[in-house]
């Protein structure tokens, strides 16, 4: 940065308005250590420290330093809040399951509607858009699928990812999870990536390997599970303090998630990295990057992908995230038809725990390859991506799905179709 540019941001920083009142604090800043060397430059801005919140308990406190991973590469995301001194415009979008949805509070009760009101109010001259795109019980299979349409069509300019509660440790979800982070990281508009991680009471976390990808990618990372964790084991927090059951935090744990996040913009911004570059290979693998999902209202633009029939399907279905797909008509028993050129394809179903759902058939080229049964022990009316076939190259696909003969009297309730071309 000239110094003429680290003159006028010094200047637009100090009349900030700070989001949190308070006293001062003797907590050390915490530093990544591939940018310790850039750190003395950025050392002299001045801007709002959350750590400096009066409302803090020593035991949060303590918490902030525990929960940031790393600041990673911080070009992206202060030049985003830079934006936003300046006067400017900025996007946020949140993506990932219960939690990033809110369940158990009230709308602007949620993390996501926090830090927009953190940003806002940190930043009054500029302007805070947010798109809250969590879905309940889903993880980043389904997520990856639904990136384009749900943040990256909104033009995000910070992307918040959180799924390390509901993904498992099997390879499907580290190479979803990845594709979505490579998808993310590759837009035009240079958005910066933000990865959290949550865990549940039992301490289920995924993000073990998520730490690791986001490492490989010099992402921020801030891990609620850490936090939570070194403070339950201190015996300093009660688990119920901060949640209303095993695993959706009630509006405190909301509230301690957006100081978490308030406090890694914080430590970005005392750090000054050279301009991102996204890493040409991947870590776990990302075959499912730059994903198509495909509803009832596409339009035939895409040449991957053609759709030949309906069959017996009709543009009825629907479930949470999800109100463009096709229904089984049981008057019928005709197969949907279509083509796609892919390395990957999957069908989103709702799926629920009841004897009136019903399973069908997938052909790919005239051979079956898998049978999907939407009658599912765990499931509760939720959309759920069924991997039906991955290729290590792509191939010209001819896809037919057919109800099974069992199943011409139930329901099938067709939510998307997701494809990767890589």
């Amino acid at each position: 940065m000239n110094k003429l540019k680290l003159t006028s941001f010094l200047a637009a920083a100090a009349v900030c308005v700070s989001l949190f009142s308070g006293c001062t604090s003797d907590t050390e800043p915490t530093e990544n250590a591939e940018t310790a060397a850039q750190t003395a430059e950025a050392a002299t801005f001045s801007y709002p420290l959350v750590e400096d919140d009066a409302s803090l308990s020593e035991a949060e406190k303590q918490m902030l330093s525990t929960s940031l991973v790393s600041v990673g590469n911080t070009h992206r995301l202060n030049e985003k809040l830079r934006t936003l001194e300046n006067g400017g415009e900025i996007t946020l979008g949140f993506i990932g399951g219960s939690i990033t949805y809110g369940y158990t509070v009230q709308p602007d009760e949620c993390f996501a509607s926090k830090v927009t009101d953190l940003l806002k109010e940190r930043y009054p001259s500029g302007t805070v858009n947010y798109v809250n795109k969590g879905i309940s019980g889903t993880p980043s299979i389904l997520g990856n699928l639904r990136l384009k349409r749900d943040i990256l069509d909104n033009n995000a300019d910070i992307i918040f990812v959180e799924y390390a509660v509901n993904d498992g440790m099997e390879t499907d979800y580290k190479e979803s999870y990845e594709s979505l982070v490579r998808t993310a990281l590759g837009q035009e508009n240079e958005p910066a990536v933000v990865l959290i991680f949550n865990r549940t009471k039992e301490g289920h976390s995924a993000q073990e390997y998520m730490k690791n990808i986001g490492e490989f990618y010099s992402l921020p990372m801030i891990s609620t599970a850490d936090a939570l964790t070194e403070a339950l084991d201190n015996g300093t927090i009660k688990w119920e303090d901060y949640y209303n059951d095993a695993a959706h935090p009630n509006p405190n744990g909301h509230t301690l998630f957006c100081k978490l996040i308030a406090h890694a913009f914080d430590e970005s911004l005392k750090v000054q990295s050279d301009e991102y570059v996204l890493p040409a290979e991947s870590i776990f693998g990302a075959p499912y990057e730059n994903a198509t999902l495909i509803e009832s209202d596409y339009d035939g633009s895409d040449s991957n992908f053609t759709m030949e029939s309906l069959g017996s399907f009709t543009n009825s279905s629907s479930a949470d995230g999800f109100t463009k797909g096709w229904s089984f008509d049981k008057s019928t028993n005709e197969p949907m038809k279509f083509r796609v050129n892919a390395n990957g394809l999957f069908i989103i179903c709702r799926r629920n725990n009841n004897a009136s759902m019903g399973k069908f058939e997938v052909y790919i080229n005239g051979a079956r390859a898998k049978v999907v049964d939407t009658n599912q022990s765990d499931g509760w009316g939720d959309p759920y991506a069924f991997k039906i076939i991955k290729w290590q190259e792509t191939k010209d696909m001819e896809i037919e799905i057919r109800p099974a003969e069992d199943s011409l009297d139930k329901n099938i309730d067709i939510l998307g179709i997701g494809f990767s071309t890589n």
